[in-house]
C-alpha cells in the first residue's frame, strides 16, 4: 500500500508541471509576435524591428521601475481557473551586451483595467524576478536589421498564485543597472503597423494606451505564463489513479 501511495503521490507530481497557459506573442509565432524578421538578425540571431517604412519609429516603451513608469496588457483565464507559478517577460537596454542588465521587475495583477479594476496580486515594490537571460533576439529596424546593440532579455518572474476564470491585466516594471531604459519591445508583424487586438497599456503620470509615436497605431506586449489548470478534484484522483495502475 505504501508504494501505491507513493506511486499517486509521484502521479499527482507529475501531473502539477508547469505548462504554458498563455503566449502573448513570444518569440517567433506566425503570423505575428515579438520577431518579425526570424533568422535575419545579427549573427543570424531572430530580429524584431520597427518598420520606418511604414511610419513606425518606437522601438520599445519605457517601464522603468526607478522613474514609476510600468506597461500593461490584458489575459483572460478560462474555467476551471489557472494556478500561474512564472510570468516571463522581455525587455532590452541599448548599449548593453547579451550578458543581461535587467536587476528586477515588479508585477501587480488586476482583476479590471489598470487604475480602474482591483489588484488581486503583487505590489509595485516587491522585486520577483529570479532570472534573466539573452533571448536570441535583437530589437532593430528595416533599415539596420543587424544592429547588435538593443539585445532582447527575458524575466522570469515568481508568481505562484490561483486565479479563478475571468479577464486580467498584468501590469509591470523593470530595473535595469544602464542608464538607457528598460524598454518593453511591442509585438510586431511585417508589413504592418499594428497586431491584432492591440491594447496594452503604459503609465507614466496617468494610464494611457499604448501607441507608436510615429504611426500613431496601438501596440501589444509580448510575454508567457507558465503553470497548471486548476484540477478538478475527482479527475485528478483518477488520473492519479490510472498512473499509479498502469505501472503496476
Amino acid at each position: 500500500m505504501r508504494k501505491v501511495v507513493l506511486l499517486m503521490a509521484a502521479a499527482l507530481t507529475a501531473v502539477a508541471a508547469a505548462d504554458v497557459l498563455y503566449d502573448n506573442g513570444a518569440g517567433f509565432s506566425p503570423p505575428y509576435g515579438l520577431v518579425n524578421y526570424p533568422g535575419q538578425g545579427f549573427g543570424g540571431a531572430h530580429a524584431s524591428a520597427l518598420e520606418s517604412a511604414l511610419g513606425e519609429s518606437t522601438y520599445g516603451y519605457g517601464h522603468q521601475q526607478s522613474l514609476g513608469y510600468r506597461v500593461a496588457d490584458d489575459f483572460t483565464v478560462p474555467a476551471p481557473g489557472w494556478n500561474i507559478q512564472t510570468v516571463k517577460f522581455f525587455a532590452y537596454q541599448t548599449g548593453s551586451t547579451t550578458q543581461s542588465t535587467i536587476t528586477g521587475v515588479t508585477l501587480q495583477i488586476w482583476s479590471g483595467v489598470p487604475g480602474q479594476g482591483t489588484v488581486v496580486f503583487g505590489d509595485t515594490t516587491t522585486n520577483r524576478m529570479t532570472a534573466t537571460t539573452f533571448s536570441g533576439i535583437y530589437e532593430s529596424i528595416d533599415t539596420n536589421l543587424t544592429a547588435n546593440n538593443r539585445p532582447i532579455m527575458m524575466q522570469t518572474v515568481a508568481v505562484n498564485f490561483t486565479l479563478p476564470p475571468g479577464t486580467y491585466w498584468l501590469d509591470w516594471a523593470t530595473n535595469g543597472s544602464l542608464s538607457s531604459g528598460p524598454w518593453a519591445p511591442p509585438m510586431r508583424i511585417r508589413g504592418q503597423v499594428s497586431v491584432p487586438n492591440a491594447n496594452a497599456m503604459q503609465y507614466i503620470t496617468s494610464w494611457a494606451p499604448l501607441q507608436d509615436s510615429g504611426s500613431l497605431t496601438p501596440d501589444d506586449l509580448p510575454f508567457v505564463i507558465e503553470g497548471t489548470v486548476v484540477p478538478e478534484p475527482a479527475s485528478l484522483l483518477l488520473l492519479g489513479l490510472a498512473l499509479v495502475l498502469r505501472r503496476r
